[in-house]
């Protein structure tokens, strides 16, 4: 039997259950990712499970437990868990949700997740080239692995439900799930960019996995470029024949439908937190804590992708140009540990950690800390306290295939004030236009843009944010997902 944990599984949103519509979802919901919904752990020889953050997590669970299902992934962790586990229900109306966790050796997990996913598809895919390591070893682990997700899948199917497969650790189970089940309805999306077919074809298995990919009936994106991107890639890597103005792909007797679906979040939800309160008092704690004038603020996992260096410096320069703000400016920088065993982000940490020492030694002494570096996360409610006292967010990947932080920040700006500082490299860029573009490979325009932020008219500020808000309240994380379920369902009349 499992028992939750501090995080209750609270009930089904009402945007979600317009889905709940045997023309869209006629039967249950299988679907797998490299991680279950919820951390897994035995206490006194029962299994406790957390909830996870995160958007995937937050539009889908409800979703599964009202349709019934199965979610499989690994549990991150090497505890030996039963084979299946029964999540507890709160709503009376609720099917059977279960979890499917699957285990992994400590060397599938170097060579397939830390090795061929996170060294290999991540850099190339984020197009750093120059990071990207292959191997045969590594990618025969990938394979296996993707092999156990799908032979893991298949034994849990029946006969009409949707298979939904997420992201780059499992490109391969398409193909393998279409072998063993010709007929069943499966979708895939991916979470992060697709890149152009010249940096594609750097990875030496970048054949494989398109045709692995092809296994599904719909592949989607977040952005149409990204969707782009991959017909392109079919038309040079592939002898397929494909319809471009059609976005689809004939894979023999099949049609393979790509497209693009920009990922959100739980707008109203962010916005109720924001809201609240004790929230309201938490922010107004952390104004007074750092007594700065203004408040920038960068939330990001700790990645070489999310330009974080490049922010700092473009921040140190624009102190140098703008004395006025030195003394008053605090920019607070929330950094996720992540993948803490690989060496090059290791090497980032020390760098980022020697840049906030040097811009602390030049502008510390004239009042509060310039910069203040959080090497830890967060609980959701925190993050929303300090996007509710940040004057500006600054997000400002290298490369990014949406990223969520945008968004969060105008949800939670529920006083319709605040500036969102964005870099055109993150799928956001398209959808919210309200922000003040950057290039975060310029540091000086950067440094210039950040300053414009700090300086803008009040009243153009609160028009900016008011339209991102709308932007992101319309297209919300369930606005995604009846998205991409509508396009599913069709799918078949396209062939």
């Amino acid at each position: 039997m499992a028992k939750a944990g501090s995080a209750e599984i609270g009930g089904v949103p009402e945007k979600a259950r317009v889905l709940f519509d045997q023309r869209i979802l006629p039967g249950r919901f299988l679907i797998a990712s490299n991680r279950l919904p919820y951390a897994l752990s035995l206490e006194g020889g029962e299994v406790v499970f957390q909830r996870g953050a995160g958007g995937l997590v937050t539009a889908l669970d409800p979703i599964i437990r009202a349709t019934g299902g199965t979610w499989i992934g690994w549990t991150g962790s090497y505890d030996e868990l039963p084979e299946m586990v029964v999540l507890q229900q709160d709503v009376d109306t609720a099917l059977e949700y279960q979890l499917k966790p699957l285990q992994l050796t400590r060397q599938e997990v170097e060579h397939y997740y830390l090795g061929h996913s996170n060294r290999g598809i991540w850099p190339l895919y984020h197009y750093f080239q120059e990071r990207a390591e292959f191997s045969r070893e590594q990618w025969q682990t990938y394979e296996t692995v993707n092999r156990k997700f799908a032979d893991a899948i298949a034994a849990e199917y029946r006969e009409g439900d949707l298979i939904w497969v997420h992201d780059y650790h499992l490109m391969l189970v398409p193909a393998m799930l279409r072998e063993a089940l010709p007929d069943a309805l499966i979708g895939f999306f991916l979470h992060i960019p697709f890149p152009s077919v010249e940096m594609l074809q750097v990875d030496p298995h970048a054949e494989a996995t398109l045709r692995g990919l092809l296994g599904a009936d719909l592949v989607g994106f977040h952005i149409d470029r990204y969707a782009r991107n991959f017909m392109d890639a079919v038309a040079a890597l592939t002898n397929h024949r494909y319809r471009r103005n059609e976005m689809l792909v004939e894979a023999g007797t099949r049609a393979v439908k790509v497209g693009s679906f920009p990922i959100s979040i739980d707008f109203k939800h962010f916005a109720e937190v924001a809201a609240r309160p004790e929230t309201e008092a938490r922010a107004q704690e952390i104004r007074h804590h750092y007594q700065a004038k203004t408040i920038a603020l960068g939330v990001d996992r700790l990645d070489y992708t999310k330009g974080i260096l490049e922010r700092l410096e473009a921040i140190e320069l624009m102190l140098e140009k703008h004395k006025e703000l030195q003394g008053n400016f605090t920019f607070i920088q929330i950094s996720a540990p992540s993948r803490t065993k690989v060496h090059a982000y290791q090497q980032m940490r020390e760098g980022i950690e020697q840049m906030v020492g040097r811009i602390t030694g030049r502008f510390g002494g004239k009042g509060g800390a310039p910069v203040d570096y959080r090497y830890q996360g967060y609980p959701q409610e925190d993050l929303v306290a300090f996007y509710r006292a940040a004057d500006l967010a600054l997000v400002t990947p290298l490369r990014d295939g949406m990223n969520l932080v945008a968004k969060e920040y105008a949800a939670s700006r529920v006083d319709g004030d605040g500036a969102l500082v964005l870099s055109r490299f993150a799928g956001a860029y398209g959808e919210l236009r309200g922000a003040i573009a950057v290039n975060p490979y310029d540091i000086e325009s950067m440094a210039d843009s950040i300053y414009q932020a700090i300086t803008l008219d009040p009243e153009e500020r609160r028009e900016r944010m008011q339209r991102m808000r709308r932007t992101v309240s319309r297209n919300d994380i369930y606005w995604w997902l009846e998205r991409f379920l509508r396009e599913v369902a069709a799918v078949r009349s396209y062939a």
